[in-house]
């Protein structure tokens, strides 16, 4: 069926390789929307590329 777009929390800090804790301070900054489906909280994975892409220009 292909690659799956929404992604648990647990999965993108997988992907990004961080922790949950700076996952959630993203979130809270505005990075990254989470996607709330009941209960569960998402993460779109477009949004982590964008994030991956935006920060390949900064310094730090």
């Amino acid at each position: 069926m292909g690659e799956e777009r929404l992604l648990t929390v647990k999965e993108a800090t997988q992907y990004l390789k961080i922790s949950k804790v700076t996952l959630y301070k993203l979130i809270k900054e505005g990075k990254i929307k989470p996607v709330k489906i009941g209960k569960r909280t998402l993460i779109d994975k477009n949004d982590l590329d964008r994030l991956i892409e935006e920060s390949k220009g900064r310094d730090g």
